[in-house]
């Protein structure tokens, strides 16, 4: 082996197999189009995300709009609403809530947006957090998967129909009965006991001076005269919101937590974002700035002794105090896990929170397939294949199998679709060349012409080790690192060679570069 590594020692061979001529020359660089399919073997990454189902990305005057179009189950897979290491019942009660909702909605009918931009959810917690398949993929991914497939087909029904199964974080011991938050009375819906919660959220304090709370106030549009003074009524469950009257010398303004909670959180990004959200105990921020309907406001006053005037000065501050993260009404997430903790099944912790309702087998109501609104008013898309995918234009057939990045542009006239570099040709390598440094070899480097799966390994003179197997790989310059290299045994000892592997439906090509170390 060293002396066929010798042989052929600061040479850099191409060897090519037998390639299928292009299906074009001429490759767009940019065109513009109204909707866009992309249809994946395999999955494609889009924001570090991974997702199994068919990508729609449509043009609109507010900007992209991307659906994914996916099944029941591959849907529930990604639903990332509490951590896989959970206690399995608290997961298992996740799963039915989580396939609940999405019946809920579903028979509730499409959200003005789902209407515009043609989907049946969203993916965000304005509905149920979706991330797509990549988070089964990794750690503790099983055990949501089984989660899944344990309770296939169940939901919570009321008279026959989906139940509503919301759900938040943390209810802070105990949660909201429907009618409180939302308005609407709902039997299945009411204020219960969930102790014990495992949440840093159950408890939340901070406090605001005047003049910032005169400018957060004041920023929602709730301030009509001069502060004086805050106060909060806390109402017996079922008998609606808590209330917070803010007392001015123009007079008493009176709103409900829940409603008061979004437009103080939308006020405090615009005029408070260097304080709210305040800091918690452990010097960390909370993630909201009111982060229930379960709070107080309450004015107390700090003394300031002013020598040049000789007296103190009562100073007030706003003191806001609250319990639990969401909007507290149906299941405590963190409550669940607290129940299965304590020995309870998933059936026990959903006829806890849902009025004694138990999850039924509906699988034959249920959709088989899931219109996801992945993200709405985007400037700019990427779509990474992890392995060839259709793509189809305004209706038409673009490419069958492309392995190679795309990237969408929000356009006055509907989306600028940027294709991969080299659409449509064989992933030709070209240009292998070995990088030196001033301490020897940096690495290895060939071009790559289109989009294509990639393997490298190396030869020593103690043999051929695989170094990367089989990777979608973009079109452009692939670099392999020395440091990479010399980890093969008896690499620097002698010749190296490497040898660059590329395949797409397609072509193939290969690329053999020899490297040899300095004194050799």
């Amino acid at each position: 082996m060293r002396e066929t590594l010798a042989a052929v020692a600061a040479c850099v061979l191409v060897l090519t197999g037998s390639l299928p001529a292009a299906a074009s020359d001429a490759v767009p660089e940019a065109f513009v189009a109204s909707e866009v399919r992309i249809e994946p073997r395999s999955t494609v990454d889009i924001g570090g995300r991974h997702y199994r189902g068919v990508i729609e990305i449509g043009g609109y005057p507010a900007g992209l709009a991307v659906v994914e179009e996916t099944t029941l189950d591959a849907y529930l897979l990604g639903i990332r609403e509490v951590p896989f290491s959970w206690e399995e019942e608290a997961l298992a009660a996740q799963a039915v809530a989580a396939r609940t909702y999405l019946a809920w909605t579903l028979q509730r009918g499409r959200s003005s947006n789902g209407r515009r931009y043609d989907y049946d959810i969203c993916a965000t917690s304005a509905c149920q957090v979706y991330a797509g398949i990549g988070g089964v993929e990794g750690a503790y991914g099983d055990r949501w998967r089984a989660a899944v497939e344990r309770t296939a087909g169940e939901i919570l029904l009321y008279r026959g129909r989906p139940a509503m199964a919301v759900y938040s974080s943390t209810s802070g011991g105990r949660t909201r009965a429907a009618v409180d938050v939302f308005g609407t009375d709902v039997p299945y819906l009411q204020a219960v006991d969930s102790p014990d919660e495992p949440s840093p959220f159950v408890e939340w304090r901070f406090g605001l001076d005047l003049d910032q709370m005169t400018a957060l106030l004041d920023e929602a549009d709730l301030l009509h005269g001069e502060l004086q003074e805050i106060r909060t009524r806390v109402t017996p469950d079922g008998e609606g919101p808590w209330i917070v009257e803010i007392v001015t010398d123009a007079g008493t303004e009176e709103i409900g937590t829940w409603e008061l909670r979004g437009k103080l959180n939308r006020a405090a990004r615009k005029v408070l974002a260097d304080v709210l959200p305040a800091e918690r105990p452990d010097g960390r921020r909370y993630p909201q700035t009111v982060m229930s309907p379960s709070y107080t406001i309450s004015t107390e006053y700090v003394l300031e002794w002013l020598p040049d005037e000789g007296w103190f000065e009562a100073t007030p501050r706003f003191v806001f105090e609250g319990r639990g993260w969401g909007h507290l009404v149906g299941m405590s997430q963190y409550g669940a896990q607290a129940m299965a903790t304590r020995g309870a099944d998933y059936r026990q912790i959903l006829a806890h929170y849902y009025g004694g309702l138990l999850p039924q087998d509906a699988r034959a109501s249920l959709p088989s397939t899931v219109r996801v609104g992945l993200a709405i008013g985007e400037e700019e898309v990427s779509v990474v294949p992890r392995g060839p995918v259709r793509v189809v234009v305004d209706g038409e057939e673009l490419v069958a199998d492309e392995l190679g990045p795309w990237t969408f542009r929000a356009d006055p006239a509907g989306i600028l679709v940027i294709p991969p570099a080299g659409l449509g040709l064989p992933p030709d390598l070209s240009g292998g060349v070995v990088v030196m440094g001033p301490e020897g070899p940096e690495g290895v480097r060939v071009r790559l012409r289109a989009g294509a799966e990639v393997a490298t390994t190396v030869t020593t003179v103690d043999g051929t080790v695989e170094l990367a197997g089989w990777e979608v790989t973009a079109p452009g310059i692939v670099e392999i690192p020395w440091t990479r290299i010399e980890q093969v045994q008896g690499a620097g000892a002698g010749p190296v060679l490497v040898e660059i592997r590329s395949r797409s439906p397609r072509g193939a090509d290969r690329e053999l570069v020899v490297v040899v170390p300095d004194g050799e």
